[in-house]
């Protein structure tokens, strides 16, 4: 996919603060920036999805929280069905649920699909996001986690928490996509600081752009692009 401006990058990007030192004011400052920029969404932690839903009653952008973060190893995969029904009380549109690598890893397949049709459950109606890590994931088993996922009923994958600092690898979404059908989505995200990344991973065929830098990202586009358009119209980015 071309993008043609930053209006039509700017709606792809979940703008995160997911920082545990996080205060309210840094909230107030990501929906802002938010609405400034025409976000598709906001990502926060469950302490503030109703802070955050307040900040944005007036407009269209979700509010997204997470669940088994950032680890994905709480047990017993009840432990996230009640986080995920808390989660949406509290006015959560999305939930981005962290998969169980432990089962995952150990080939208990049976956990990490219970875990995620349980989840689904509850979230019936919302978006259901399912964070794979995929960089500590080897091709066999992005396939294998892919196919999970799609089978239980989750509306995305999504392939990392960020906690590793790695940048989604393009060949990761490519597989992931051959894998998924057409209404499976994909998130990238995870260390996506710059326009030039968030391009690669969206003509990859990433739906969605997680990050923290969603301010900083538009605004180097919009210089970048800015430039081109003096310079002569060249197409999109």
């Amino acid at each position: 996919m071309k993008i043609n401006s930053s209006e039509e990058l700017a709606i792809k990007i979940e703008h995160t603060n997911l920082n545990n030192l996080a205060k309210k004011e840094d909230i107030e400052h990501l929906t802002k920036k938010a609405k400034e920029y025409g976000f598709c969404a906001v990502v926060v932690s469950p302490y503030f999805v109703e802070y955050a839903k307040n900040l944005l009653k007036d407009t269209e952008i979700k509010v997204v929280t997470v669940v088994g973060f950032p680890l994905g190893f709480t047990s017993p995969p009840e432990s996230k069905e009640k986080e995920a029904e808390i989660a949406i009380n509290s006015g959560a549109d999305e939930i981005d649920m962290v998969v169980n690598i432990q089962a995952f890893k150990s080939e208990d397949y049976d956990t990490v699909t219970k875990e995620i049709e349980m989840v689904r459950k509850v979230t019936d109606g919302k978006i259901l996001k399912v964070i794979i890590e995929a960089e500590h994931l080897n091709d066999e088993e992005i396939i294998k986690i892919s196919e999970i996922i799609r089978d239980a009923g989750a509306d995305y994958i999504k392939t990392s928490t960020g906690m590793s600092g790695q940048s989604p690898k393009a060949a990761n979404i490519v597989l992931m996509r051959k894998i998924a059908p057409p209404n499976i989505k994909v998130k990238a995200s995870g260390a996506v600081k710059d326009y030039k990344t968030s391009i690669r991973l969206i003509s990859s065929g990433a739906d969605r752009i997680g990050t923290s830098s969603g301010d900083l990202i538009i605004e180097e586009y919009k210089r970048i692009y800015d430039k081109q358009l003096m310079d002569g119209p060249k197409g999109g980015l």
